[in-house]
Order: structure tokens, then sequence, then C-alpha cells
């Protein structure tokens, strides 16, 4: 039964909302009921998007010239998601590693490189395999590269590519709203921000006015998270089984300070660490990277979970940080070293969402198994102080309110359930939601609850009473489908009659 609601729950959250507007895909809909999104458009100016730099050089022997060829002709065999032979292309280090054979390069001499013997025919299977052979000018190209020394890319020239995808832009053909990915309050409680598809919207809490948006994102944003001064603004997502991404603006001046990319997959979760030196980044490619968000440099990858990352979190004093898989485990990880100090293996099914009490000394997690588990931790170890089978359904997130007295969970059963953090006695409920609440964020003084769903709706609500102070409204302009007059096709009004501001 868990497998079930695993896979109705990804489906639909990963889907995020293809059935939208984006039934974009490189290869429609992947197995793993994994949906990409629509092909990005180049990338702006202070962005290091993977294809940004694959446009044909004017040096014909270059390393581009070469990857050039590369990706029309092998990239779909020889990728890091297929790596056919062992042997993947998409960056001049693993180009030059080779693959099950050894080097398939051999620089300086064309005549004894395995790649050029196989694209030839020289060695059986002739390469691409059941493809068009390249042409003679294309494989005299990548021997003159090779005979020339096979150097690598020049300065300024992108080490790492991707395949270029012809991805169908899709147009809706009903109405739909994009799902509430994500919310965070901002530390002072001002602004709240809406994470959907492709944009971040910066409401005020008190009335849900739109504030401003922040476009530019690739795919749904899944996650959002203020640094801990609330000048900045982090979003992470992506596109699925192609790459990860996260965006990093100055809430000043709405400039985009970093575009930063190294996942392989989506990500799921983006957590700042207490003192905002550190950006920490779980995806669906199993991995966890911390980032510097000064330089949008890649830190350190931290590898151990065998299934997908849904969430990160650092403790409050910023030594620890957590992780929760759907490899049925929440880890702890010492932040100064990256290493693993140790894993909670309680769990009977994938983990959503977790939660630090504000301690620091316990974790809450929970996720398909419909509990709530509540460990105590040590620098040696965590055992296990409570678990409660807490919901009727898949539990989708967790949070902890910053007085540690309670802890509150929504679930695919279309509830939102606030429980006595020391005994998750239950204390209240909001209940028949209109979907699934798949994003919770609780203000730094504790007196709002915001809640999105995956219909597009968000509503404030006051801790304590329970009682929705704002919404439900549509957190987004609906995507509507063109409308066609005679040979011209209008895109229509953004309004919609089922969005209200408070």
């Amino acid at each position: 039964m868990s497998n079930f609601i695993f896979q109705s729950w990804n489906f639909k959250s990963q889907i995020s909302f293809l059935v939208v507007a984006a039934l974009a895909t490189g290869f429609g809909i992947v197995l793993q009921s994994r949906i990409g999104n629509a092909a990005p458009k180049p990338a702006p100016e202070g962005t290091d998007a993977h294809a940004a730099s694959a446009a044909t050089p004017s040096n014909s022997d270059s390393y581009q010239a070469v990857v050039t060829i590369l990706q029309q002709k092998c990239f779909a065999c020889h990728s890091s998601a297929a790596k056919m032979g062992g042997f993947v292309m998409e960056s001049y280090q693993t180009l030059m590693k080779g693959g099950k054979h050894g080097a398939e390069i051999v620089p300086g001499n064309s005549a004894k490189s395995r790649l050029v013997l196989m694209v030839e025919g020289t060695v059986q299977p002739r390469m691409p395999f059941g493809g068009n052979p390249l042409s003679a000018a294309e494989i005299a190209t990548i021997k003159r590269w090779i005979d020339a020394g096979a150097k690598g890319p020049a300065p300024g020239e992108a080490a790492t590519l991707k395949p270029k995808l012809n991805i169908p832009d899709i147009k809706p053909q009903v109405p739909e709203n994009s799902p509430v990915g994500s919310v965070a309050f901002s530390p002072d409680g001002k602004l709240l921000a809406v994470g959907g598809y492709k944009e971040v919207r910066l409401m005020d809490p008190v009335t849900g006015k739109v504030l401003k948006t922040l476009t530019g994102a690739a795919g749904m944003v899944r996650s959002v998270a203020f640094s801990p001064d609330g000048k900045e603004l982090v979003a992470g997502g992506g596109l699925c089984q192609r790459w990860g991404e996260i965006k990093l603006w100055d809430l000043q001046t709405d400039k985009l300070l970093q575009t930063m990319q190294g996942h392989h997959d989506c990500i799921y979760s983006v957590a700042f660490s207490p003192d905002g030196k550190l950006l920490a980044s779980g995806s669906y490619d199993k991995l966890i990277k911390l980032w510097n968000p000064a330089t949008g440099k890649e830190v350190r990858t931290l590898k151990d979970h065998i299934d997908a990352v849904f969430a990160v979190a650092f403790s409050p004093d910023g030594k620890w940080l957590a992780s929760g898989s759907q490899d049925r485990t929440v880890k702890i990880w010492d932040v100064a070293s990256g290493e693993r100090l140790y894993t909670l293996s309680d769990p009977l099914d994938g983990i959503n969402s977790i939660a630090f009490s504000p301690s620091g000394n316990q974790i809450a997690a929970a996720g398909y198994d419909k509990l709530i588990y509540v460990w105590n931790l040590t620098a040696k170890g965590g055992t296990l102080a409570q678990s409660l089978i807490a919901d009727e359904d898949s539990i989708l997130q967790i949070a902890w309110s910053p007085d540690g007295k309670e802890i509150i969970t929504s679930s695919a059963d279309g509830s939102i359930r606030i429980r006595d953090a020391a005994t998750l006695n239950p204390l209240g409920m909001i209940g028949n939601q209109s979907d699934w609440v798949e994003a919770l964020s609780i203000s730094r003084d504790g007196k709002w609850l915001a809640a999105g769903r995956y219909d597009g709706t968000l509503s404030i609500y006051r801790m304590g009473s329970l009682q929705q102070v704002v919404g439900p409204l549509l957190a987004f302009q609906p995507y509507l489908p063109p409308q066609r007059t005679g040979r011209v096709t209008t895109a229509q009004a953004t309004t919609h009659p089922r969005r209200t501001e408070n």
C-alpha cells in the first residue's frame, strides 16, 4: 500500500503543473512518473545554464566544435543518465576518462583513439549505434582536435555541457493554475515568499497583496528560503531528470545574484545556515550539496542516500545538517567536515519533510507511512523519543513552532493538524482543505501559519485560534489557452474570477 501511496503522490507532486502549462518534456512522460518541463531559454547574463556555451566556435578544431558534434550524435547514449559502456561525454574530464574499455582518446594520435575507430567503423559496432554515421567532415573535425593534443575548453568556455533537447512548447487547452510549491515567511514576518511555476511571488501576509514577482526560474520552485538577515531569497527547483537549479536574489534591489547548478535532477529543498554563509540543497539525484551563496560556488557534495533527498535542514546552531530521503532514513551530518555522523532508520517508508526543534536537540520527520517520528539527538547518535500514526494518508509537510511547543503537519487526507510537541497529542485541526497542502511556514513570532495548496490557493491562519485571516486566494495568475481569431492567435486576459485579494 505504501508503494501505491508513493507512486500516486510522487506523480502528482512531480507533474507539478505540467498538466497546467508545461506538458513540455524532453521525452514525453518519463518512466517513474517523472515529467520534465519546458526547455530553458538562452541563459541571461550572469547565469551559468548548461547550454549557454554550446554555440559553434569559430575554431573548427576546438573542444567546443567537437562537443557540438557529440551533443547532436552521441549524448543520447553517453550522458550521465544513460552511461552506455560506462562512457559519459558531458564534460571534458569524463570524455578524457573514457568508459569500460579505458581511455577512448589518445591525445596527439587519432589513429589509436578508440572513439575515432568506432565512429569510422574500423572497430565494431560502429557508432552512433543504430543511428546515422558521422559525416566525413565531422570525423575529420574530431581527428584534427585529437591530433592537436585533444585540448580542453578555452578560458571562459564551459567544461560541462548537457544534451540539447528538442522539446515542444505545448500550451494548455484549458485554464490552469500553478500549484503552490513552497512558502516561507521572512525573518521579520513582513513578507511571504510563495514559489510556483517559474516564479516566486512576494506577498504582504496581512493583506495577501502581491508586492513583487521574481521570475526566471526553470520549472517548478519547490523550495524557498530567506537569508537570516532577510535581505536575500533563495529558490530551488530545476528541470526533472536534467538539472537542479538554485537562484539567489537581493531583495533590496531585486537583482539576481547567483544561479547555481550542479545537481543532475530537480531540487526539492534548500536551506540557509544560521550564519548565512552556507546553502544546502537536496535533490532527486540522491545528493546533498553545500554552496557558498556569496560566490555561487559548490563547497561540498554529501553522498550517502540511496534515493531522492526531499528535505534538508540546518540545526539552530549550524553545526549539523539533517537530510530526509525516500530511502526511509534521516541522516545527520557534520557541517564543518561533511562527515555523516549517523543515520536514523526507524521510518517504514519515504520521508518527505523534517524539522529541528528550536533547541536543536530533537528532530521530527514524517512521510508516506503517515507517522510522525521524533528523535533525541547527540553528537554520537539519535534515539527515537516517540512516534505516532498521525494522519489518514501520507504526511506532506511538517513544521515545529518557534516556541517549541507544537508540531504542525499537512497530509494528503486534506487536513492540517496541530499537536503537542512533547506528547504528540492533538491540539487542533484545519480540515476540508481544497487540495493537498504541499507547503507550510510559521512566522518567526509564532503568530501566523501559511498554507499553500496543489490547486494554487493560499491561506494564512492565526496560530492558536486557527482562524483563516487571508484567503483562500490564488497565488499566481492562471495560465490560459491561446484564443484563436482567424489566423491570429492571441493570449487571453490574465485575470481570473477565482482570484481574490484581501
